[in-house]
């Protein structure tokens, strides 16, 4: 049997032949997020929430703010590190710092989380980069 192209049209639109047109299907999250909701209701109501299932909520920390070119330079300053040895302690080729801190580019979001932990404490990170400098220095003591 055939059908025309309206037909087939008024069917996709109206599976159930009701005259009503069919709801937008929820998003995927928010399907796993109903079912989710679902199993933890049914443990919850048969009793078994505290011997078998563990929730925790974690509060993430807010997205890595903007860094202007000025503002790379300063965090670099702040550790007295050249653009090779950020570069090399941020696993990031020396071009990617120059050009962060020229302006052609900004920093990727874990670029920026890293600089921003560096900023918060820069002594401790001072340390760790003379530390990682130092084990790298072949023949001396200590290796």
């Amino acid at each position: 049997m055939r059908t025309s192209k309206g037909a087939a049209k008024r069917t996709q639109r109206d599976p159930g032949g009701t005259g009503q047109r069919a709801r937008p299907r929820p998003s995927a999250g928010a399907r796993i997020l109903a079912a989710i909701e679902e199993a933890t209701e049914l443990l919850r109501s048969e009793g078994l929430q505290s011997r078998r299932l563990t929730v925790r909520t974690y509060r993430l920390p807010p997205a890595p703010r903007d860094y202007r070119p000025e503002d790379v330079k300063r965090v670099r300053e702040l550790l007295g590190a050249s653009q090779a040895v950020l570069a090399g302690f941020l696993g990031v080729n020396v071009n990617t710092v120059r050009s962060w801190e020229q302006g052609k580019r900004p920093p990727q979001a874990i670029a920026r989380r890293f600089l921003s932990e560096i900023e918060s404490d820069p002594a401790y990170w001072r340390r760790r980069i003379g530390e990682e400098t130092n084990a790298a220095r072949p023949g001396e003591p200590g290796q």
